[in-house]
C-alpha cells in the first residue's frame, strides 16, 4: 500500500518544499530509530538498500580523514558484504584488507593485531573498519568491543561501521539493550528494513552518531539553486544523501510503525528465535551445526551414518571431511531437484558444503518445522 501511495503521488523527497509530508515522515522515522541504535544525537538518511549506505558511510570515512588516498586503508572481515568492497575502490582507496574469520565465523583477533602492525610499519592510515552485525551466511557477529579494545591498544581511531544490514533485527530483540550499547560505540550503522522486517523493497536507512557528518561530509558540494538559506536544513533530505532525486523509502517503514507499533515488531523478532530455537532442538541428530546459531541462519552439515557426530568439523581427517562434504551436496542437489522448499549451500573456510536454512518467516508454524525437519530427515535416508 504505501509503494502504491508514494507512487501515485509520485513526488521527489528532496526537499520540504517538493514533498512535505514524506519528508516529515522520514525525519520522523530516523528521530524514532536513533535511540534504538545508540545515537540520541545523531542523523540519519534513508537509501535504496545498503549497498548505497554501505557507499556512503565509506565516503564518510574518507572525508573525515583527510588524507591522501594511496596511503589510506580500510579493514573488513572476509564476510563482508561485497558491497563494502565495491564502495571503497568507488572512492578510490586500493589498499583494502580482508581480516581473516575464525571457524566461529567472526573477525580472528590475532590476525586483526597482525594487520594492525603491518598496517603501522607500512605507515598507512588506517581511516575505516566495518564490523560484521549478522553475516549473510551465517548470521555472526563480530566482537565490537574487542575490536575496539585492540584499536585502543595501538592508538588508532578510523570510522568505525556497523553493518547490520540482515543482523538489525537484534534492536528489536530481548537483547536491544546489549546491541545499542555496542552500536553506541560506533560512527555508523546501517539497517535494511525490507530484510529482517520484510518491509516493501528497498528500505534500507544509514544512522551517524555525529549529526554535522552527513551535510558537512557527504554533500558539502555547491547546491543553492535546490537548497536556499531560508529553508530549514532538517528537511532537506538530499543534502545529506548522495542521491538528488529520492523515493520515499522511508514512508514504507512509517506506516509499518503506525499500523502496528514498535511491539509488534518486537514481538515479531522473538518469533524468529523461536523458530530458530525449534529448528535446532527438532534437527538433533546426525547434525553437526556451523556454528551455534545466533540469529535466524542455521548452517548445518549432516554427517554420514557410519560416522561419529564430533564436537567440531575441523575434529574429522581430511577423508572424512570429503564424505561430509559430498553427502551435503547430494542432499543439497535432491532438494533443489524435489522443489519441496528452497534453501542455500556454501562453503565457509574451505570446510565441506553446508545447508543454510533461514528460519525469518512470522507464519512458520510448529507443524511446518516439523514437516521440513521430516523432509530432511527423509533426503538423508535416501541419498546417505
Amino acid at each position: 500500500f504505501a509503494d502504491f501511495v508514494s507512487n501515485y503521488i509520485n513526488s521527489n523527497i528532496h526537499t520540504e518544499e517538493c514533498s512535505p509530508i514524506f519528508t516529515r515522515c522520514e525525519v520522523e522515522m530516523v528521530e524514532t530509530l536513533l535511540p534504538l541504535v545508540g545515537y540520541p544525537e545523531g542523523d540519519g538518511i534513508f537509501y535504496p538498500g545498503g549497498t548505497l549506505s554501505n557507499l556512503a558511510s565509506v565516503l564518510l570515512a574518507v572525508q573525515r580523514a583527510k588524507v591522501n588516498l594511496g596511503q589510506s586503508v580500510i579493514l573488513i572481515s572476509d564476510h563482508s558484504h561485497y558491497s563494502v568492497e565495491k564502495a571503497a575502490i568507488i572512492c578510490g582507496i586500493k589498499n583494502i584488507i580482508k581480516v581473516k574469520t575464525t571457524t566461529k565465523g567472526v573477525v580472528d583477533l590475532e590476525h586483526l593485531r597482525e594487520l594492525f602492525s603491518q598496517i603501522k610499519d607500512d605507515n598507512l592510515n588506517l581511516i575505516y573498519f566495518c564490523c560484521v552485525m549478522g553475516s549473510t551466511t551465517l548470521g555472526t557477529f563480530d566482537p565490537v568491543e574487542k575490536i575496539l579494545e585492540i584499536f585502543q591498544e595501538f592508538a588508532i581511531k578510523p570510522w568505525i561501521h556497523l553493518d547490520a544490514a540482515w543482523g538489525g533485527g537484534v534492536y528489536f530483540s530481548e537483547d536491544a539493550a546489549f546491541y545499542r550499547k555496542l552500536s553506541s560505540l560506533s560512527d555508523s550503522i546501517v539497517l535494511d528494513f525490507h530484510k529482517f522486517l520484510s518491509a516493501p523493497l528497498l528500505c534500507s536507512v544509514l544512522l551517524v552518531k555525529d549529526k554535522s557528518v552527513l551535510v558537512d561530509e557527504v554533500t558539502a558540494l555547491n547546491g543553492n539553486y535546490l537548497f536556499t538559506s531560508n529553508q530549514n536544513i532538517k528537511y532537506s533530505l538530499s543534502l545529506k544523501s548522495l542521491q538528488c532525486s529520492r523515493e520515499a523509502y522511508a514512508f514504507k517503514l512509517w506506516l509499518m510503525f503506525k499500523h502496528h507499533g514498535l511491539e509488534h515488531f518486537q514481538n515479531l523478532i522473538q518469533k524468529y528465535y523461536e523458530n530458530q530455537e525449534e529448528l535446532i532442538n527438532k534437527l538433533s541428530e546426525r547434525v553437526l551445526y556451523v556454528v551455534e546459531p545466533q540469529y535466524f541462519n542455521v548452517g548445518l552439515w549432516f554427517i554420514p551414518k557410519e560416522m561419529e557426530v564430533k564436537e567440531t568439523i575441523t575434529d574429522y581427517t581430511a577423508a572424512e571431511i570429503d564424505k561430509i562434504d559430498q553427502l551435503n551436496l547430494a542432499i543439497y542437489d535432491q532438494i533443489v531437484k524435489d522443489g519441496f522448499m528452497k534453501v542455500n549451500s556454501y562453503h565457509f573456510n574451505n570446510l565441506p558444503l553446508f545447508i543454510r536454512i533461514i528460519v525469518h518467516h512470522g507464519n512458520l508454524t510448529t507443524d511446518i518445522i516439523s514437516e521440513i525437519v521430516a523432509y530432511l530427515y527423509k533426503i538423508y535416508e535416501f541419498v546417505g
